[in-house]
């Protein structure tokens, strides 16, 4: 007996126990409800509280930066533009300046006041072979304009003295050049 009580004991265990059929009609059984038990809440809520408060902080100061970082670019991306245009146009007004400057009349004047004369015979070397094509002449510069002499008319003795209020000595000249200003002479073009 004890055999067969141990073999239907384990037969018992083995053996599922058998499902409860439902037929098409009844409704499905719910499930036992049950509470819940309450965990008790020995989390402090302070350290929660600080830490979104430093995020949102924080947040917010990284947005201050970057607004302020933008407006900085912005003034001096502004103050760029203003000098971009200013030399912009001192450019403009060196090229015009050069332009002028670079004009054969104006070349031509600067040329003769430096004491250069036109050629009359121009030669010119070719860079090939290096030989000289055509018979250089030297220039020659124009007789120089007449200086002007101090007029005859004038006693000297009147000249001399008269913003001194002493008489002037007989015989006396009064100095030509004392008040004349230096005249430039032209040099010649004779070193060809």
């Amino acid at each position: 007996m004890t055999t067969a009580s141990s073999s239907a004991a384990r037969s018992a265990r083995v053996s599922p126990a058998p499902k409860p059929t439902r037929t098409a009609g009844q409704p499905r059984p719910k499930p036992p409800l049950s509470l819940v038990p309450a965990v008790p809440s020995n989390a402090p809520r302070a350290p929660f509280v600080v830490l979104v408060v430093c995020l949102l902080v924080a947040g917010l100061g990284g947005l201050l930066f970057l607004h302020t970082a933008l407006a900085e670019d912005s003034f001096r991306l502004h103050d760029l533009q203003v000098r971009s245009a200013l030399l912009e146009n001192e450019q403009q007004a060196l090229e015009q300046r050069l332009a002028l400057e670079a004009a054969p009349k104006r070349l031509s004047a600067r040329a003769q006041a430096l004491g250069m004369v036109h050629s009359e015979n121009p030669a010119f070397i070719r860079l090939s072979d290096g030989r000289i094509l055509g018979k250089p002449k030297a220039g020659v510069a124009p007789p120089p304009p007449p200086v002007p002499t101090p007029s005859a008319s004038s006693s000297p003795s009147t000249s001399a003295g008269a913003g001194t209020g002493t008489p002037a000595k007989r015989g006396s000249t009064p100095s030509a050049t004392s008040n004349a200003q230096p005249t430039q002479t032209p040099a010649t073009g004779g070193n060809g």
